[in-house]
């Protein structure tokens, strides 16, 4: 089947699908190992990551390969409609923070040159299929109810702004969070908010219920495995290194992490009533 043809019938290309079961294996390797297996992962990384960045890094990466598998796993323009720009976004930025920074990676060892080739190549590849699927109308969808419209789209406007905080002023923005976070690392984060942004604006007015299940399961595997993962680093650092509980920066990092992933465990509910 042409690429003309997918486009007409609501499947997607087989050069997407096949870069998206790339990208779900890397996903799911990197995610794994960061959050299971830390020590392990982190010898591997492409530059030095602590143990709190490690395990929130493997928590982002386990919530986005949630949103590739089901895109990839689909085949169709539901739910590829909201995760393929969520894909540009996530890794546009990272590509840029990424050049920003040169200076954190060794390109003495191999890791660095595979980062750099994938975070190349998959933003050609969503900003591509956005193009070729630019006349696609959403599939199956449901008009979005007025509450959720409006609570939607103040989401969207608030992770905005966060992550464009994050982005600009990276040491004022992540000063409330539970470990000290770099300016590096600071701008990374900023993609986590920014591309959840997009997908909360794609089903603001109108979506299928797998749309929503998807990026309700994303948003809450992010959430849910940031705060478990928080826990297990908590545990395990020495005295000197652990979590400062009496402060009001914690317990909002926890209320804003709560939020964002109850809004997704909210999501996956009303996918299961348009599905019913």
């Amino acid at each position: 089947m042409s690429a003309t043809e997918q486009t007409k019938t609501g499947n997607l290309s087989v050069l997407l699908r096949a870069l998206t079961w790339v990208e779900v294996l890397v996903l799911i390797l990197a995610g794994g190992g960061l959050f299971f297996f830390p020590k392990l992962a982190a010898e591997q990384w492409p530059w030095i990551i602590a143990p709190f960045n490690g395990r929130f890094v493997g928590a982002v990466y386990l919530g986005s390969f949630v949103s590739a598998a089901l895109m990839a796993f689909h085949g169709r323009w539901s739910p590829g409609r909201i995760v393929l720009p969520m894909i540009f976004t996530f890794t546009s930025i990272v590509l840029a923070v990424s050049l920003l920074n040169l200076d954190k990676f060794d390109f003495q060892r191999w890791q660095p040159w595979v980062w750099f080739l994938l975070y190349a190549a998959l933003p050609l590849n969503s900003i591509y299929h956005m193009w070729l699927y630019r006349n696609r109308q959403p599939v199956d969808a449901h008009d979005t109810p007025k509450n959720w419209e409006t609570f939607l789209l103040a989401l969207t406007a608030f992770l905005v702004l966060y992550g464009a905080a994050l982005l600009i002023v990276p040491a004022a923005a992540s000063a409330f969070w539970p470990w000290p976070i770099d300016i590096f690392h600071g701008q990374m984060y900023s993609v986590v908010f920014i591309t959840s942004a997009v997908g909360c604006y794609l089903i603001a007015r109108r979506a299928s219920a797998l749309e929503w299940k998807t990026l309700g399961l994303t948003l809450l595997v992010i959430c849910a495995c940031s705060i478990i993962g928080l826990f297990l680093v908590d545990a395990v650092v020495p005295p000197e290194k652990k979590v400062n509980w009496a402060l009001s920066g914690t317990w909002a990092w926890t209320a804003l992490m709560t939020l964002i992933g109850g809004a997704g465990a909210a999501m996956l509910y009303y996918a299961n009533k348009l599905q019913k």
